[in-house]
């Protein structure tokens, strides 16, 4: 699809949910839904895609800054009702279209060719985390933390996310923050590799221009070839395990129905019940609905 165009050199995708700006050699995408701290609808995921598609083939472009409009980086996917009930729609009207459509996503910006930076100026939850943990560099604002919370919500890490936190922190680090749901600090982040540098969110536009700019002034043919080799050393070894992601994370949400309860409570602001307390204290789940539209299941935040 080709974008629109507010002017200024600013192209815009999906009505301005996401917006690119080129400036020479370096580009900035920005997640602007700042009334709902860029949870990501749909119609956003889909305008995301389109313009990693873009920037793969702007030739003139090496560096790539990727950051939110407003307070938060991306809070997620959006679990409102309102986001619940237009998510499952074309490309991705059921669950399993939904993880291959998220599947894309995370590929495409881990395989830019272009050099990543995530500019984190607030909460990175969820999804948010993982398009920080798809980026090359991640550069914090004192108020950004990290935060994983879909265990709390009867749900697990998807849509490829996993690999590339492990890339970064290792499997101990990963299990607390997708088996407890800790939030992880700027400084924290800082301490176990999840940030290169912590700044005053003030500071933090003029730091990833900067560091872009000094990247800038290396070959660039050289700095895809050197990203290129480190990709394939981690994240890539571990592509076939997406594949298997794929067909239990399907098998799973469309047999359990416990991530409706975890969105309720949330939502209600309640301890969640899930299946194991509903069923005085067995592991049998309830029985599955069918298949198709919203019954299918929901995705992870």
């Amino acid at each position: 699809m080709t974008p629109e165009s507010p002017g200024h050199g600013v192209a815009s995708y999906g009505n301005g949910l996401v917006l690119c700006s080129i400036d020479g050699a370096l580009a900035v995408l920005t997640l602007n839904r700042p009334f709902r701290r860029n949870a990501l609808s749909r119609e956003m995921l889909v305008s995301l895609r389109e313009a990693l598609a873009d920037l793969r083939d702007e030739a003139r472009v090496t560096v790539v800054i990727l950051t939110g409009s407003g307070s938060s980086f991306c809070s997620g996917v959006d679990i409102s009702m309102e986001g619940r009930r237009t998510f499952y729609q074309p490309p991705q009207q059921i669950e399993r279209l939904y993880q291959e459509n998220g599947q894309d996503v995370v590929r495409a910006l881990h395989s830019l060719p272009q050099v990543t930076i995530a500019a984190v100026n607030g909460p990175a939850v969820g999804w948010g985390a993982c398009l920080t943990t798809c980026c090359d560099f991640r550069l914090l604002a004192r108020e950004a933390f990290f935060r994983i919370p879909e265990i709390g919500f009867g749900m697990y890490y998807d849509v490829g996310c996993l690999y590339g936190l492990l890339a970064l922190v290792g499997p101990a680090l990963a299990k607390r923050m997708t088996m407890l749901g800790d939030d992880i600090d700027a400084v924290e982040a800082l301490r176990i590799g999840l940030a290169d540098r912590v700044v005053a969110s003030a500071d933090l536009p003029a730091a990833s221009e900067q560091m872009a700019r000094s990247l800038l002034r290396h070959d660039p043919v050289t700095l895809r070839n050197a990203k290129r080799q480190i990709h394939a050393a981690t994240v890539v070894r571990k592509r076939p395990l997406g594949l298997t992601e794929l067909e239990i994370t399907t098998a799973y949400y469309a047999a359990n129905m416990d991530r409706f309860e975890g969105l309720a409570a949330s939502r209600e602001g309640r301890p969640p019940l899930f299946s194991r307390e509903q069923e005085a204290g067995t592991l049998t789940p309830p029985p599955p609905r069918g298949e198709g539209g919203i019954g299918y299941g929901f995705p992870s935040d």
